[in-house]
């Protein structure tokens, strides 16, 4: 029976090691510093600062040690990257950052870019590029890379890089609290000053042109070769639910939940949260001592434009929130975080000068969806919203008439011209006081955001009334009379929109 001894761990070999060097060109596959040179004195001689990394560890209690793992498996090339000596460490010691599927990542990048490079000039591989693919492969290179070099200067820091529109953007995280002065240098400073003091008193984000803004306190603002054209200073959101109830003492309140963040300052949080497919939004402010709380709606109905009049979304539940807001309404606002409900408090929200030009906006769109539903106009919003306040018209007459059924109105006034032929016919028709049916013909032309529509002919009718003057008058040829036209009892007005045959201004 033989002695079996258990490795403690499972190295690679030499040429293993060589080999993963050399696929790289013994270039860090992380940082891309070279890691090989001469050494200095000698003729034959080198020196590297380069290692052979585990992607998995190579023994028990490592970073990202793989149980399942055979001892063949872990000293194999497929699970070995190349490294510096400061990137093997970080990778070791960041275990969040680099897992193991980042790590062959990395490493697959750090293989193609080689390919890329051999046979070519410094900065010449970029010919090479010669497809959206590989373009994209080697902005994601230059990403991976950029960030973990700026991490090197300021190890502090967490820093994120992307590329945007207009070249490459730095998301910068502390990983502990940092000390540093920001210095406002811009022509509208005041401004800018404010909107700081804000951000750091409730959180949130806010930004300003890179050349109005200096960072001090980190060697990583510091630097030269990166020029930053835009700040955006930003606090850590936590995700949250707004609930606000309106009118909580009415038979039914309202209820409206929003969905968004939460942010904390020196003074005080702030929660932001959108409802109706972001169309309303919520803003609470509060200090951690003292009084101040501020709680706002905003309304952002800019998604109606050019849509059809009779299909914007969301319109009867915003219009139910306005006009609740049309007086002060008392408000209890309720918080939910990571499962936990929190009440925040009642308040009243008066929303009756703020919003009034939006009001009457929604009273005029109202008009606009009932006269498209009766007449089928199939009118659309215009792009320019506030076309519908100054191209408004007087409608009421004709809303009143076709909304006849549902008002329950029973008298009916119209005008009438008495002509020869038709005296007798009136003339037996006011004299009868037996309820008979009655149908009034109009014709109606509408001028609605600046285009013509019509005309249209529309009847007013009523099984049974009963027709009479209204005032004094002589019945001529020829004379304008008022006629009232009533129901009888149990019977109901009824506008309709009939063929154009049926136009007309008779009454029969």
């Amino acid at each position: 029976m033989g002695n079996s001894v258990q490795k403690a761990r499972d190295d690679f070999h030499p040429k293993v090691k060589q080999l993963l060097g050399e696929r790289v060109n013994y270039h860090c596959s992380l940082c891309d510093a070279p890691t090989l040179g001469p050494k200095n004195g000698t003729t034959d001689k080198r020196f590297s600062i380069g290692k052979a990394a585990h992607v998995k560890a190579a023994a028990k209690g490592g970073p990202r040690y793989d149980e399942n793992q055979s001892p063949e498996e872990r000293s194999a090339i497929e699970n070995g990257l190349w490294a510096c000596a400061n990137c093997a460490d970080l990778i070791d010691r960041d275990v969040a950052t680099y897992p193991v599927e980042e790590l062959l990542r990395i490493k697959a990048d750090a293989e193609w870019l080689a390919t890329v490079r051999a046979g070519k000039p410094p900065g010449s591989e970029l010919t090479a590029l010669l497809n959206p693919t590989a373009i994209k492969r080697a902005v994601d290179v230059f990403c991976s890379r950029e960030s973990l070099r700026q991490e090197r200067i300021d190890p502090r820091f967490k820093v994120a890089v992307r590329m945007g529109e207009s070249g490459p953007v730095y998301e910068v995280t502390a990983k502990e609290t940092v000390e540093g002065q920001l210095v406002i240098t811009g022509q509208h400073k005041e401004g800018d000053v404010q909107a700081l003091r804000d951000f750091f008193s409730y959180g949130g984000s806010h930004e300003i042109d890179g050349a109005d803004l200096r960072m001090e306190g980190s060697p990583l603002f510091e630097t030269g070769d990166v020029a930053a054209v835009r700040w955006k200073l930003s606090s850590t959101p936590k995700p949250v639910t707004l609930t606000a109830v309106l009118d909580e003492e009415s038979s039914s309140p309202l209820f409206i939940e929003f969905n968004g963040s939460g942010t904390q300052g020196n003074k005080g949080g702030r929660l932001k949260g959108t409802a109706f497919g972001g169309m309303l939004s919520a803003t609470l402010t509060a200090d951690y001592v003292g009084p101040y709380t501020d709680f706002k709606f905003d309304f952002d109905i800019q998604p109606w434009a050019g849509k059809p009049v009779r299909r914007l979304p969301n319109f009867l539940r915003l219009r139910q929130v306005l006009q609740l807001l049309a007086a002060p309404t008392r408000a209890r606002l309720l918080c939910a975080h990571e499962g936990l409900e929190s009440e925040l408090g009642n308040g009243i929200v008066d929303g009756s000068e703020k919003f009034r030009p939006l009001r009457a906006l929604f009273d005029e769109i109202e008009i606009l969806r009932k006269l498209d539903d009766f007449f089928d106009l199939q009118l659309a919003l215009p792009e320019d919203l506030s076309e519908v306040l100054w191209r408004q018209s007087d409608m009421s007459q004709l809303l009143e008439l076709i909304d006849i059924e549902a008002s329950m109105e029973t008298e009916v006034l119209m005008m009438a011209v008495p002509e020869e032929a038709t005296m007798p016919t009136l003339g037996a028709i006011l004299a009868n006081s037996v309820p008979e049916p009655i149908t009034a013909n109009h014709t109606f032309t509408l001028e609605l955001l600046g285009h013509t529509y019509g005309p249209y002919p529309v009847a007013v009718s009523c099984p049974a009334a009963t027709v009479h003057v209204v005032g004094p008058a002589n019945i001529e040829v020829g004379v304008p009379l008022q006629l009232a036209m009533r129901a009888a009892d149990g019977n109901r007005w009824t506008a309709r929109l009939v063929a154009p045959t049926t136009a007309g201004a008779a009454l029969s």
